[in-house]
């Protein structure tokens, strides 16, 4: 099987850089070179020294020493694998775990990578909604909301048959959007092969309580658990969201600095494992990327010595978007509802009943320059990804924008 197009990815790479305030992407405006080497106070002509040979096969020795000390003490440098992104990363661990046939879990709406590469491979995919419950869900479906999320009829047709072997029905299973955590115990009611943990997660902006680490603390299943871990560095009530990293021996995690420091250029991403698996990952590893690129994993481990000081701003200015857009978002009469994110860059709103996603998107670009992701591109129709990763000043005219747009058409 071939993995479909990348409906996320085809659509960034059409609105992206022409945006006049993108809220379309998942990570923070990018730095130039010159403004990244003066925030680390490094002169450019220390890239003149770097070598342009290969760097070694696991990442360099000084840089699995730094990505080690974000996590417990139980990680080493041996338990790293430096990778070109964690697309890389997430498609070597698919490949060693998982074979035709078996059962990964994962949260829903997600990534299309998390899940397609999986399903190149044969596996059945079981999609969990956030908050799931067998009871009635709490807010009926109309028109073409599609509010509780059933599966058999929001998916695009090439995967919305119910009588497709490599999806799960869970349409007796709502996703509750007034309920801020994940429901991590739901990931693993049907013995999956892999369970996927994104945190925070993307798209909806949820993280993990108390109860899900809890499970997890007390964890014996037999499953292998995937963390995707990119939004760690945004945690808005502490230094780093914690990691499930090696808390177990089936534990996986992945990592990267790219859509946090707003360096998504460097393609740097990480695996964290078991030194075996570690092994296999390299020699996996070979026949894709084989190394790094040396100038990338110079300045990933500039960033990551200074990341507290490279971070602080950016994370005073995605909370300050989000303040504005909990000011704002009433204001904006095609959103239904609204829950920012706990931690990390997005939200997933939902759009008035009747709203087709896709043509909104279009018709707000066209109108304003303002790049909003569609549902549809999620596989869920009546909904809208919305990034707080712009500069505050341009998301605050964007979202200004938005609104006067919004006034407009309905005059």
């Amino acid at each position: 099987m071939k993995p479909r197009e990348f409906f996320i990815e085809d659509r960034l790479e059409k609105f992206r850089l022409e945006s006049v305030c993108n809220l379309g992407e998942s990570g923070v405006r990018n730095f130039d070179l010159d403004s990244l080497l003066n925030a680390l106070d490094i002169p450019i002509s220390s890239l003149g020294k770097i070598p342009l040979h290969d760097s070694p096969n696991s990442g360099r020795q000084d840089l699995r020493e730094e990505i080690a000390n974000l996590y417990d003490t139980n990680v080493t440098p041996d338990n790293i694998l430096v990778t070109t992104g964690t697309s890389e990363a997430l498609f070597i661990l698919f490949n060693l775990l998982l074979e035709k046939g078996d059962q990964v879990s994962l949260f829903w709406p997600a990534f299309q990578a998390l899940y397609e590469i999986p399903l190149m491979l044969g596996c059945k995919i079981d999609k969990i909604f956030p908050n799931q419950m067998n009871s009635e869900f709490a807010i009926q479906a109309k028109g073409l909301s599609h509010a509780n999320f059933d599966i058999a009829s929001n998916l695009n047709a090439s995967i919305s048959n119910v009588s497709n072997p490599n999806f799960s029905d869970q349409s007796s299973k709502k996703w509750n959007p007034n309920k801020a955590s994940l429901g991590v115990t739901h990931l693993f009611k049907t013995k999956p092969k892999l369970a996927i943990i994104n945190h925070p997660h993307n798209p909806t902006g949820y993280s993990m309580n108390d109860t899900d680490w809890k499970f997890l603390e007390n964890y014996n299943e037999e499953s292998f658990v995937i963390f995707d871990e990119h939004y760690r560095f945004l945690d808005f009530e502490k230094d780093l969201t914690r990691s499930g990293a090696l808390m177990h021996p089936n534990f996986l995690a992945t990592g990267s600095i790219t859509k946090c420091f707003g360096v998504v250029g460097l393609k740097i991403g990480w695996i964290v494992a078991k030194e075996n698996l570690i092994a296999q990952a390299r020699s996996f590893k070979d026949y894709l990327t084989h190394t790094v690129n040396p100038i990338s994993e110079f300045l990933a481990l500039e960033i990551l010595k200074q990341r507290k000081k490279i971070i602080e701003p950016i994370r005073n200015k995605v909370i300050d978007n989000i303040q504005y857009m909990r000011n704002n978002y009433h204001k904006i009469p095609s959103i239904e509802e609204y829950h920012e994110p706990s931690a990390g860059l997005v939200c997933f709103a939902k759009l008035q009943p009747g709203i087709l996603s896709e043509k909104y998107a279009d018709e707000l670009y066209n109108n304003t320059g303002v790049f909003i992701l569609p549902g549809k591109n999620f596989e869920e129709e009546g909904y809208i990804r919305i990034g707080f990763g712009e500069e505050p000043d341009r998301f605050r005219k964007g979202i200004d924008s938005w609104i006067q747009w919004e006034n407009e058409r309905s005059i």
